[in-house]
């Protein structure tokens, strides 16, 4: 390549890589314009849950307080802190350090930037398949790629930014030592061991498929490719299998058992399958459902014609060089899976379907020298391919999965309770909570198994505010490993009847438990022995301060957290509930007037109880005024229908059905009626947060304390 060729493509190069920075950061624009969705006292939000698990950690890096044991997580079992720490975190801790840019920046920003890197494998990889055409045009695509864009986005601050990076260097570096003839292609091999340790050190929380992902390519390059002397190849395969031994000596010669046993696990999430008593949390995730085929394309080219072209320029690469095509075969297995199991799977379809399309570029290209019109064809044809991404990703707004009104809530809530406080909130706030609260917390987005979520669910849940707060404190002191299991264990290990029995217990109280623990005969477990050993085990005497964070994203997902929290482990089901929340409430002339969060008009005729909302009509079983007093309400003897609650001060209403009504998350939330023996209000700001004070009741071996009855309005 002659040197105005290689400026030239330097140029172009860069072209591609500040395309791809520009659709990452033009979202700030829109914030900036509707701070009120986006920004928290003038600073970005995360667009992922997940990325104040990161922000955290690199916050403690950065004030030296990172410590082995993550206190504030899943509590009262506490997880052991990663060592060496992700290096995500390292990354924005290095960054806070040598620079005076905030944290919430930092997160903001830095997936952003290291999203397009992409483009260095991909370009690699479409150089040896197809030439400096194929190169470009293929880095462009992938880069460009929607839904990968959404994943490396302004604020999406999790490891998906790198994790296809990672993987297509791994295909790189295998290529490249399976195609050098001479002694450097043992730099290659470095480099991809290189790239595998990175790969272990980002993508922590799953080592077993890095592995897998990292070193599949490699050991595919070794079996077809790699064909050195006898002595070279002597010499090389024993040091490979020292190093190997080297590491089953500093892991465990179970190493293999225990990967292959991960992505055994890694697969039961990822199908949805029930392990047991309790159900697989994949089905609730929305990061886990199957997408459709049209989803598909609309989230990765978004033009049908040119996700087909991709599909078949891929076959036509595979096809052209066969038996080399199997270095892509790890990530277009991966990318396969997204039409099989989960549309997380679709940032795999952006490398193998850039690949596929730049493929057809470079073919159109290669005919220049016979048609004239084949060079301008080929620019059309690229144009063609990137345009309706690119229009995608400058158009559509991501914005942060935690409102600022929402983290105001978190906020306030470590500053009105006690720093040893336990804040009971819904899993997707866990991180975030740590974060902005710096209170602990008892789920989150990594501990988010199966009975952990059915506990966290449950004192929302219920109907009986006894049963709740108790459950909350019991959860709290005692967790799965020392609390729940135990209970199982004494039952005989079935989980079912000791699942049964907590919630009896719960609900039951400490004066009326007795019979309970006695009629179930419980086997001792260490020196949990007698009734009485019992009643202290189920109602400390003592607890952790315990507050319950109610928020309008509850309103919004209670499809899946009502499910969880009314579960039945003989059933293996729980129920669904119907609940639709109305904005801007008000009462006139008989009617009650609001609007759904689309705009989409709501009338209530108090007289006859029938609900109207757009073109539907709906019958009402009973009405609940909360005005700030007291709470009005009008039965219409209904079997059949809907109950409608409005808290008209705030102007926020809510149609739901039978199960969710005299839930303790309605009782508390919507209609304000509770049992302050159980529930005293901290902080009520219906219908963005709510700070409940948990009261649950003690054992102390010579009385109950902590026990009231009555209600309140307030």
């Amino acid at each position: 390549m002659n040197s105005s060729k290689r400026w030239i493509e330097c140029g172009l190069i860069l072209l591609i890589l500040a395309l791809g920075l520009l659709v990452r950061l033009e979202d700030i624009r829109d914030w900036k314009a509707q701070p009120q969705r986006a920004l928290y006292q003038g600073e970005p939000l995360l667009t992922t849950f997940d990325g104040y698990y990161y922000l955290t950690l690199a916050r403690d890096l950065a004030e030296n307080t990172y410590r082995p044991v993550d206190e504030k997580r899943a509590v009262p079992d506490c997880p052991p802190r990663p060592q060496p720490p992700p290096l995500l975190s390292e990354i924005a801790s290095l960054a806070s350090q040598i620079s005076s840019v905030s944290f919430n920046w930092i997160g903001a920003v830095t997936p952003a930037v290291l999203g397009i890197l992409l483009f260095f494998p991909i370009y690699g990889i479409g150089r040896f398949y197809g030439g400096s055409v194929m190169a470009a045009s293929a880095g462009l695509f992938g880069i460009m790629s929607f839904y990968y864009v959404y994943r490396s986005s302004l604020g999406w601050f999790d490891t998906d930014c790198m994790n296809v990076t990672f993987a297509m260097s791994a295909v790189f570096f295998a290529l490249k030592f399976g195609e050098t003839k001479d002694s450097k292609r043992y730099l290659w091999f470095a480099g991809a061991i290189v790239n595998y340790i990175l790969f272990l050190w980002w993508w922590d929380q799953t080592p077993q498929v890095t592995t897998v992902v990292a070193l599949l390519p490699l050991v595919a390059a070794l079996v077809f490719f790699y064909r050195p002397s006898k002595r070279e190849g002597m010499v090389f395969l024993g040091l490979l299998l020292a190093g190997v031994l080297g590491v089953l000596a500093l892991k465990g010669m179970n190493l293999p058992i225990k990967t292959v046993q991960g992505i055994v696990n890694s697969y039961k999430y990822i199908s949805k399958q029930v392990q047991g008593d309790f159900p697989n949390i994949g089905v609730t995730i929305s990061e886990q459902i199957i997408p459709t085929l049209p989803e598909i394309v609309a989230k990765t080219t978004d033009n049908t014609v040119t996700f087909f072209l991709s599909l078949i320029g891929l076959g036509l690469l595979f096809w052209r060089y066969k038996v080399k095509g199997i270095y892509l075969a790890v990530p277009a297995l991966l990318a396969a899976l997204s039409f099989f199991f989960a549309k997380r799977f679709m940032i795999f379809l952006a490398p193998t379907l850039a690949l596929g399309g730049g493929f057809i570029i470079s073919e159109i290209w290669a005919l220049k020298g016979r048609y004239k019109v084949a060079a301008p064809a080929a620019v059309l044809a690229a144009l063609i391919f990137v345009v309706p991404s690119f229009q995608k990703d400058m158009t559509k707004t991501f914005w942060p999965k935690e409102p600022p009104h929402i983290i105001a809530g978190m906020a306030k809530a470590g500053g009105v309770t006690p720093d040893n406080a336990v804040l009971w909130a819904w899993w997707d706030h866990g991180y975030p909570m740590i974060y902005w609260a710096k209170r602990a917390t008892i789920n989150d987005g990594q501990v988010h198994g199966g009975e952990r979520s059915v506990f966290n669910g449950l004192p929302l849940a219920a109907g009986d505010e006894r049963l709740a707060a108790n459950m909350m404190q019991f959860f709290v002191e005692r967790g799965i490993k020392n609390g729940t299991h135990k209970v199982y264990k004494a039952c005989g290990d079935d989980a079912a009847r000791g699942f049964n029995l907590i919630k009896a217990v719960m609900a039951a109280g400490p004066d009326r438990a007795s019979e309970l623990i006695e009629s179930a005969r419980l086997q001792p477990q260490g020196t949990v022995k007698t009734t009485e050993d019992w009643l202290r085990f189920f109602f400390p005497a003592q607890s952790r301060p315990i507050y319950l964070f109610l928020d309008w994203r509850l309103t919004v997902t209670n499809y899946w957290w009502f499910w969880l929290g009314s579960w039945d482990p003989e059933s293996h089901d729980g129920i669904h509930p119907a609940y639709a929340s109305f904005y801007g409430v008000k009462i006139k002339d008989g009617k009650i007037f609001g609007a759904s969060s689309s705009g989409q008009p709501m009338i209530v005729d108090i007289e006859k109880g029938m609900l109207r909302f757009g073109s539907k009509e709906a019958p009402i079983k009973k009405l609940f005024l909360r005005y700030p007093k007291r709470v009005e309400t009008k039965n219409y003897n209904r079997q059949k229908g809907l109950n409608f609650e409005a808290a008209l001060t705030q102007g926020y209403a809510a149609a739901m059905n039978d199960p969710i009504s005299e839930s303790v998350f309605n009782k508390l939330f919507l209609r304000h009626v509770f049992n302050p023996g159980f529930f005293e209000p901290v902080v009520l700001h219906t219908p963005s947060y709510q700070i409940w004070k948990v009261k649950a009741e003690h054992y102390t071996g010579t009385a109950v304390t902590g026990l009231s009855h009555g209600s309140s309005s307030g």
